[in-house]
Order: structure tokens, then C-alpha cells, then sequence
């Protein structure tokens, strides 16, 4: 009896022996997680410590017999660190959620391997590396959470099997490969999430077999092929999501029962083609129809209708055709109607006024939409967002009759053939922020109580008929509207003054336009105060006097335009105080005296237009080093001097024109180091001296114009290989070959003109060059060497012999009363025989 009792008491003891270590091990895979990472306030260090049992530290769960971690949650907490392994200890663990941190580094491969694992959710974090495979051979895991990341690597790399997963989420990575056939295995399985990535694989039939699936999202992957079949037969499914692929084929394939519930189909920016089939009307539950940016074809269903319980439809951006089916009219469940840029027409149907819970209503670019809007439509009072634009649409808007849009925020009805007045009552939408109406037929004067739209932002009335009274009183008006960012008046005949009254518009516009309204008289000094301007647009009017030095309080101006007004006087300096300045638009004036040379300083500056004017003296030589110079155009004044080599430094500089000045001296051969360059216009100058061969690297080079010049020497061959499209060197005094090659091949005589030494066979009307044949002159050659030059030489021995032989003789003759002439004898011959 006593060795049974001490039996006993020895399991007893050895049983809580084997279980205190396990306890140990909890509480050490904790502290070594603990240990590698931080918390604000060192919150977590705090809490957890030996002074306390384990589970009771925060975020840790334990369970109640055996007091093993079972959970671990500390979601949103702003921890920063690495996930420890030695979580791969907490053998009991369930449920694991670190979401909403800062973790980084990878996920530990024993994860995977936790038996009683339920939960893994770490999305929103900083984690990076692949995922362990383990974690997809796990037989208990339920719900995998791993979005938003920057998880790499594929997607698949073994068998899969998870035959308890419900939840599959990890959007927002950049996993590659495929989704693996596998995937059909995890029967259990409702949402698959699996959107932003870079998986580029079909989407598997196998996918098929899930006959759980709610939620499947795979939108903004590079997927290819068909959409299955059989993803339509899962009556379980609720919402599909695959936009942003390159999937092709059918919507639907049009034949047989579909047996999905589905609720929601986004389709968006993929290949999809071909009609919208009869029998999407068996998806008697769908409520959001996106199928925007495809290749869609055909007409509306007639019976669209049939979609009773459709919410939102959205099928803008295809090539959809016919009219527009008066049976939308009967979805009074539609909020969204969606159809721009198609190839709609005809006549908006009056029937859509019965949509009366309808938000948006927006047809615009189909271009050939007609006929008056229809009056009920502007009764639509849920109405948020109307868009008409670019159609062919005309009648008048409505009067106060006709116009009770209390919720509208946006009405574009711009591109049209809308005639008649801006109606004042139009305030009586008074929470528009967005109002369009540019390129129409409007005429009268604009209402002068737009003011009442306090919440309106963008103003565009830009391109009609439209008046107003002297000074334009609706400028007082819209200094009411405080939040005006955009507003554009331009092309209407305004033909009065730029009231002082713009000084009070609202410091938040940021872009006004008033171009080519006929308004005349000084800008106001009170442009000064529109602080808040980014782009303004003065140009094509007859605004007169001085650039008001107010200008230079525009901080934010980065686009300035009073091109083609009468502008007179200096260009203020206050001009260089706008250190955000991209765009100078001053050409087209009557504006003199020099260049300011602080304008170089502007270091954002990109386009600088200046021709046109009378400006005079030397060109700055700051103006010359502007190195992020995209358009410099000084053409037609009276600017003088030499062309420094300082030019090379505008680097990425696309066109320079100089023409038209008095500008003289060589072409300076930085100029070739302009290797953006793709035009050049150095025409009606003094220019001297030969074309730099440097020319030759002008990589970029299209139009090169060098006429009415003084330049001389030859055109350099080199030229043939850049990319030219036309040149003009006419009008100088160049000699030589044309080359033939290149641009040269297809230019005319008007490219040559006014050259006398220039010469060239394949130009009509240039003279021929003077050129032998290359092989006739080899041969020519050869006989000057053989025979010419011999028989020259020869006779050129004999002459001088026979000099020689007559100067003796005369010498002789003249010394004979000094001299003896001797006696010349004769002696017989003998031969050689004779002699022998």
C-alpha cells in the first residue's frame, strides 16, 4: 500500500515538474519578444515584467486550466521592432494579432507550425520578406491577415493545404506568381483578398470549388485570360472585384442558368469584350454593375430594367452604342448612373426623372447626344452630380421654374449647344461648388448674384457669348465666394475694364483666366492681392501701360501669361521675386528698354517667351545659364551683341529662338553641347564665320533655321545624321556641296536660296557640282603617270640641251678675234678586222 502511495506522489511530482517549464517557456518567448521591440513610453516594458504572473500582462490571454498563452493582441499600439521567434514557443497559441503597427523585418517560418493556431493577423505593418509556406500547410489556421505590407516573393511555392480557412486577405504586397490551383482545396474558404499585387497568372477554374465564397477580390494584379465559368455558379458569392487586370473574353458567357446571388461586380480598366449578355438579368441581386474602361460593344439592354434592385451602374469608357434605354427610368433603386465616353445618341430620355434617389447622373463625351436636357431632370432633388458635357445638347436651362436641385454639388454641362441666359435662379442650388458652362452659346450678361454660391470653388463661363456691364459688377459678386479656387470668364465679349474690384476675390483662387474678352485699360494694381494665384491668364486682350510692380507680391504664381495686350514700359523686377515661377508669357507687347538680368535667378523657371517686343542692348548673361530652361523665345527685337559660349550651360533647353535681333559674331560651338535641343532658330541675324561642326552633336535636333545670315564656308556633311525634319539656310553666303543625305534629300530650293557658291544635282534649280567621276579620274591618272608625265619630262631635257648648245654658240661667235677656230679633220674608218 505504501508503494502505491509513493507511486502516486512521484507522477504527482514529475507531472508538475514537466509543467513549470512549460509555464517558464510562455513567459521567456514573451520577454524575448518583448526585448525587441519598443512602445511609446516604454508602455510595454512596463507592463510586462517578472513582478507579475504572464497572464496578466497586457494583451496576453491565457488559458484558465493550464495558464498557457493562448492569445496574443496588441493591435494599434505604434510597437516598432521584429516579430521573435520565439513566438514559435507558445504552443498553445490561437489567436496572434499584431495589426496596425510599425513591425518590420520578416515573418518567423515557425509560425506555420503552431498545432492549435487559429488567427494570424499582422496587415498594416511594415513586414517584408516571403511568406512562410507553413502557413499554408497549417490544418487549424481560420483566418490568415497579412495586407498591407511589403511582402515579396511568390505567392506559391508548394502544396497548399488549409482545409479550415475562412479568411485569406493580403492586399497591398507585392507578391508575384500565380494563384495556385490549390486554392480550391480550402473548401472553408469566404473571403479571398488578394488585391494590389503583381500576381500575373490566370484566374484557375478550380476556384470553382469553393462553394463558401463570399468575398473575392483580386482587383490591380497583372491577371490575363477568361473570367471561369463556374465563378458565376457559386451561390454563395456576394461581391466580385477584378479590376485593374488585363483580363479578356465575355462578361458573361451567354448561355445556361446562373445560380450566383451576387451582389456586386466591378470589372473596371481590364479587355473585357463583347455585349452585355441577356441573361446578366438571372443576377436578380445585383446591386453595383462596374464595368467601366473595357471593350464593351453594343447597346443597353432594353430591358435593363430587369435589374430591379441595382444601385449603382457604371459602364463609362467602352465602345457601348444606340440610345440611351428610357427602361433606366424604371430602376428606382439607381443612385449612380455612370456612361461617359461611349458612343451614345439621341436624346436623353425624359423618363429618368422617375429616379428619384438618384446621386449622380453623368453622360458626358458620347458627342452625339441631342435635344433639350429635360426639364425634369432639374427636379431630381437628390441630385449631387450632373454632367452633360461634350454632347451636342441644346434648348436652354431651365428658369426658377423648373429648378429645384437643393443637394447639387457639381453641374458641368461645358461642350455643348445651350443657348439663352445664364439663369440668376441657378443660386438656388446653393450648395454647387462645381459649375460648368464653357462652349456653349450663352448669351446676356453673367448674373451678378453668383455670390450666393458660397461653397463654389470652380467657376468656368469660359467661350460663349456673354456681356456685362461696364467694369463687370459680377466680380464684386464673386468676392463672396471665399473657398474660389478656379475661374476662367475668357473668350466671351466682355469688351470693358478690369475692375479694381478683383483686389476682393477670395485669396484662395488659385487659377483665373480672362483671356481674349476684348478688356482694355490698365491691370489693376490690386492683382496684388489675390495671394493665393498659382496661374493667371491676362493674354489676347488690349490691356494697356506698365506690368504693375505689384506683381512680384504673388509668391505662389508659378504661370503667368499677358501675351499679345499693349503692354508698354520696362519689365518690373519685382517679377524676380517670384521664386516659383515656371512660365513667363510676355510676348506679343509693345514693352522695351533691357532684359532684366535678375530673371536668371529664377531657378523653377521653364518657358520664357519674350519675342515680339522692343526690347533692346545685350541679352543678360545670366539668361544664358539657366539650367533647367525648357523654351527660350526672344525672337523679333532689337537684342544685340555676341552669343557667348555661356549657352552651352542651358542644358535642357528644347527650343531656342533668337531670331530676328542683331545679334552677331561666330556661332559659338557650345552650342553642339545642347543635347535636348530640337529647335533652333537663329534666322535674320548678323551671324559671321562657318556652321559649327559641333552641330553635329545636336542628337535631338528637328528644325534648324540659319537664313538671312552672313555665314559662310561649307554646310557640314556631318548634319545628315541628326534627326531633322526641315532646315533653312538661305540667304547666306555658303559654298560648296549640298550634302544629299539625311533631311537634305527632301528639302527644296527655298532651303538654299540666296547662296551662289552652293551647288548640288539632287536639288532642282541648284547648279550641279563640277565633280568627275571617281574611276575616270583614276584612269586619267594612270595616263599622266605613264606617258604624260615621261613625255613632259623628256622635253623638258632636250629644251634645256638645246639652250645650252645655242648660248655656247653665241658666246663663241662673239670671241673670235680672241679665239682660233681649229681646223676640223676628217679620219677614215677602220674595221675591227682590219685592225686585228
Amino acid at each position: 500500500m505504501e508503494e502505491h502511495i509513493f507511486l502516486l506522489i512521484l507522477l504527482f511530482f514529475s507531472a508538475f515538474v514537466s509543467a513549470a517549464p512549460s509555464n517558464e517557456t510562455d513567459q521567456e518567448a514573451l520577454l524575448a519578444f518583448r526585448n525587441l521591440i519598443t512602445s511609446p513610453n516604454h508602455f510595454l516594458a512596463n507592463n510586462w515584467t517578472k513582478n507579475a504572473s504572464f497572464c496578466s500582462w497586457f494583451g496576453v490571454t491565457c488559458s484558465s486550466k493550464r495558464q498557457r498563452v493562448v492569445a496574443l493582441n496588441l493591435p494599434n499600439l505604434q510597437l516598432q521592432g521584429t516579430i521573435s521567434l520565439s513566438l514559435a514557443n507558445l504552443s498553445f497559441l490561437r489567436e496572434l494579432n499584431l495589426e496596425n503597427n510599425l513591425f518590420h523585418g520578416g515573418i518567423p517560418y515557425g509560425l506555420g507550425h503552431l498545432p492549435r493556431l487559429r488567427v494570424i493577423d499582422v496587415k498594416n505593418n511594415q513586414l517584408n520578406g516571403i511568406i512562410p509556406t507553413s502557413l499554408f500547410q497549417n490544418r487549424r489556421v481560420q483566418v490568415i491577415s497579412l495586407a498591407f505590407n511589403e511582402l515579396s516573393g511568390e505567392m506559391w511555392r508548394g502544396p497548399w493545404y488549409v482545409p479550415e480557412l475562412r479568411v485569406l486577405n493580403l492586399r497591398n504586397n507585392s507578391l508575384t506568381g500565380i494563384i495556385p490551383p490549390d486554392i480550391g482545396n480550402a473548401t472553408k474558404l469566404l473571403n479571398f483578398i488578394l488585391s494590389v499585387n503583381r500576381i500575373n497568372s490566370n484566374i484557375p477554374k478550380e476556384i470553382g470549388n469553393l462553394s463558401q465564397l463570399a468575398v473575392l477580390s483580386l482587383t490591380d494584379n497583372q491577371l490575363t485570360g477568361s473570367i471561369p465559368e463556374a465563378l458565376f455558379n457559386i451561390s454563395s458569392l456576394l461581391s466580385v472585384s477584378l479590376g485593374k487586370n488585363s483580363l479578356s473574353g465575355p462578361l458573361l458567357v451567354d448561355k445556361g442558368n446562373i445560380l450566383s446571388h451576387l451582389e456586386s461586380l466591378s470589372l473596371t480598366h481590364n479587355q473585357i469584350s463583347g455585349r452585355i449578355p441577356s441573361n446578366i438579368c438571372q443576377l436578380i441581386q445585383l446591386k453595383i454593375l462596374s464595368i467601366s474602361f473595357n471593350n464593351i460593344t453594343g447597346e443597353i439592354p432594353k430591358n435593363i430594367d430587369c435589374l430591379t434592385k441595382l444601385e449603382e451602374f457604371y459602364i463609362g469608357n467602352n465602345r457601348i452604342d444606340g440610345t440611351i434605354p428610357t427602361s433606366l427610368g424604371n430602376i428606382s433603386t439607381l443612385r449612380n448612373l455612370y456612361c461617359v465616353s461611349n458612343s451614345l445618341e439621341g436624346p436623353i430620355p425624359p423618363e429618368l426623372w422617375k429616379l428619384s434617389n438618384l446621386i449622380e447622373l453623368d453622360f458626358e463625351e458620347n458627342y452625339n447626344l441631342i435635344g433639350q436636357i429635360p426639364e425634369a431632370i432639374f427636379n431630381i432633388s437628390s441630385l449631387e452630380y450632373i454632367a452633360l458635357t461634350s454632347n451636342k445638347l441644346s434648348g436652354r436651362i431651365p428658369t426658377s421654374t423648373g429648378l429645384h436641385l437643393p443637394n447639387l454639388i457639381e453641374l458641368h454641362l461645358s461642350g455643348n449647344e445651350l443657348e439663352g441666359e445664364i439663369p440668376p435662379h441657378i443660386t438656388n442650388a446653393s450648395k454647387l461648388e462645381r459649375l460648368g458652362l464653357a462652349d456653349n452659346f450663352f448669351s446676356g450678361s453673367i448674373p451678378t448674384n453668383l455670390g450666393n454660391l458660397r461653397d463654389l470653388r470652380l467657376l468656368f463661363l469660359h467661350e460663349n457669348q456673354l456681356t456685362s456691364q461696364y467694369e463687370l459688377p459680377f466680380f464684386q459678386s464673386l468676392a463672396d465666394c471665399r473657398m474660389l479656387q478656379y475661374l476662367d470668364v475668357g473668350y466671351n465679349p466682355l469688351n470693358s475694364i478690369l475692375p479694381n474690384s478683383i483686389g476682393n476675390l477670395s485669396s484662395t483662387i488659385e487659377f483665373f483666366e480672362i483671356s481674349n474678352a476684348h478688356i482694355n485699360g490698365l491691370i489693376p494694381t490690386s492683382i496684388g492681392n489675390m495671394s493665393g494665384l498659382t496661374t493667371l491668364v491676362f493674354q489676347d486682350n488690349n490691356f494697356t501701360g506698365n506690368i504693375p510692380p505689384e506683381f512680384g507680391m504673388l509668391k505662389q504664381l508659378q504661370g503667368m501669361y499677358l501675351n499679345n495686350n499693349k503692354l508698354q514700359g520696362h519689365v518690373p523686377e519685382a517679377v524676380c521675386n517670384l521664386s516659383n515661377l515656371g512660365r513667363l508669357y510676355l510676348q506679343g507687347n509693345e514693352l522695351f528698354g533691357l532684359i532684366p538680368a535678375c530673371i536668371g535667378n529664377l531657378s523653377m523657371l521653364q518657358h520664357l517667351y519674350l519675342d515680339s517686343n522692343k526690347f533692346s542692348s545685350k541679352f543678360p548673361l545670366s539668361l544664358w545659364k539657366m539650367s533647367g530652361l525648357l523654351f527660350l523665345s526672344v525672337s523679333q527685337n532689337s537684342i544685340e551683341g555676341e552669343v557667348p559660349s555661356d549657352i552651352g550651360e542651358l542644358k535642357a533647353i528644347v527650343e531656342l529662338d533668337l531670331s530676328g535681333n542683331h545679334f552677331s559674331g561666330m556661332m559659338p560651338s557650345n552650342l553642339g553641347d545642347l543635347q535636348n535641343l530640337q529647335s533652333l532658330a537663329l534666322s535674320n541675324n548678323s551671324f559671321s564665320g562657318q556652321i559649327p561642326v559641333s552641330f553635329a552633336n545636336l542628337i535631338s535636333l528637328e528644325f534648324l533655321d540659319l537664313s538671312l545670315n552672313a555665314l559662310s564656308g561649307t554646310i557640314p556633311k556631318s548634319l545628315e545624321k541628326l534627326p531633322l525634319k526641315s532646315i533653312n539656310v538661305s540667304f547666306n553666303e555658303l559654298e560648296g556641296e549640298i550634302p544629299s543625305g539625311g533631311v537634305f534629300s527632301n528639302s527644296t530650293l527655298q532651303s538654299f536660296l540666296g547662296n551662289r557658291g552652293l551647288c548640288g544635282a539632287h536639288i532642282l534649280e541648284i547648279p550641279a557640282c563640277v565633280v568627275t567621276n571617281p574611276g575616270q579620274q583614276s584612269n586619267l591618272k594612270e595616263v599622266v603617270v605613264k606617258i604624260v608625265t615621261p613625255v613632259i619630262i623628256s622635253s623638258f631635257v632636250i629644251l634645256w640641251l638645246v639652250s645650252i648648245w645655242i648660248m655656247k654658240w653665241q658666246k663663241k661667235g662673239k670671241s673670235k678675234d680672241f679665239e682660233k677656230v681649229p681646223e676640223i679633220k676628217t679620219f677614215q674608218l677602220i674595221s675591227y678586222h682590219e685592225i686585228q
